[in-house]
């Protein structure tokens, strides 16, 4: 039996078509200029969905008042909550990652330790994104955090650690330690770093199938899945940014006098779903990224509030979706900070009858 050629192509394209559906996104073109604050809207297919555009929070600090608590202030998106060191971050013009100000912890021996920006809630899943820059006082801490996730009384935590002696990461679930991995990667003291974390909680209570991921820099240094993050049905609850510095010592380091930390662009959401600038043709290639605020998301179209970081005006930035399972378009639409993006150059030498 034969089939009609016609027959052949549409299952062709069928195929084709059913292969982009279950793939990663496909940026087609952006409209707008890229500066800070403009509304972008970006083509494309397989964006999937996300169900609030908007972060949970997002914050450049620039609207507080230089010098007062940030507490349970309104950020530029929703609010900062309060937790454990929500008292201590002050907003700050003594250094900014970008714009003219940033958020200050400052850790110290009057009992100053837990120093955190916070989200409180249900997060069965979590994307965080934030710039920190450490400056010491005296030396390295045998325990810093610099972020941690709690839940269900505090017998759930995710966190990473820098000690004297390395860095790790760490899952621990109600009744055990799900996991605990040497890595993390140092931190270069004075010096802004880029941390992009995402945590998928375990589909049912006892279900091997959580997910952290953990990115420095554009580079993934952390990527573990098949994690048991909960035995019961609770999930993570506290979301803590900045969150804790020892400055007791132990026989690897000795005792130090606290340290400044700074935060900025911080970034929390539910959903791994996001728009991010880099600045490689490739994702994985990108060493330096910046979050991008959405607004409006379908499966064709996002609309972000542009947000350049430290691109300079004029500079060339590649732009990336990601959907809510964490697949990107993995070469990036190429977009001139200050101006925009050109649609892809139709293909040449090729006619339709």
């Amino acid at each position: 039996m034969k089939l009609h050629l016609q027959s052949l192509c549409a299952l062709a394209v069928a195929s084709v078509l059913a292969t982009q559906a279950q793939g990663a996104p496909t940026v087609s073109q952006a409209s707008g200029t890229f500066s800070n604050g403009n509304s972008v809207t970006i083509t494309g297919s397989g964006f999937g969905t996300k169900s609030t555009a908007a972060p949970l929070v997002y914050d450049n600090f620039e609207g507080g008042s230089n010098g007062s608590k940030v507490m349970t202030n309104n950020a530029v998106v929703g609010k900062w909550e309060d937790g454990a060191g929500h008292d201590q971050p002050v907003y700050t013009t003594e250094l900014a990652y970008a714009g003219s100000k940033s958020v200050r912890l400052s850790a110290r021996s009057n009992g100053a330790y837990n120093l955190s920006v916070n989200q409180n809630g249900s997060f069965p899943v979590i994307y965080m994104d934030w710039w920190v820059r450490v400056n010491q006082l005296s030396g390295v801490s045998r325990n810093w955090k610099p972020w941690r996730i709690y839940g269900n009384a505090d017998t759930m935590t995710a966190n990473a650690v820098i000690m004297c002696n390395g860095s790790g990461l760490s899952v621990i679930n109600e009744s055990a330690e799900a996991g605990f991995w040497w890595e993390g990667g140092d931190f270069n003291n004075g010096q802004w770093q880029h941390y992009q974390v995402a945590l998928r909680a375990s589909s049912s209570g006892g279900a091997a199938d959580g997910a952290v991921m953990q990115y420095i820099n554009g580079r993934l240094i952390s990527n573990h899945t098949g994690v048991v993050t909960r035995r019961g049905s609770a999930h993570w609850d506290q979301i803590r940014i900045g969150h804790y510095w020892a400055m007791d010592g132990v026989a690897e380091c000795g005792a130090n006098s606290g340290a400044d930390l700074f935060l900025d662009n911080v970034y929390i959401d539910t959903s791994w779903a996001r728009v991010e600038l880099g600045n490689a043709n490739t994702y994985s290639g990108s060493t330096k990224r910046e979050i991008q605020v959405p607004t409006a998301w379908s499966a064709s179209s996002v609309t972000v509030n542009v947000s350049t970081g430290t691109f300079a005006s004029g500079s060339t930035a590649y732009l990336y979706v990601v959907d809510s399972s964490g697949a990107v378009n993995s070469n990036g639409i190429a977009v001139t900070i200050g101006a925009g993006s050109k649609a892809p150059s139709p293909p040449t030498n090729v006619t339709a009858n």
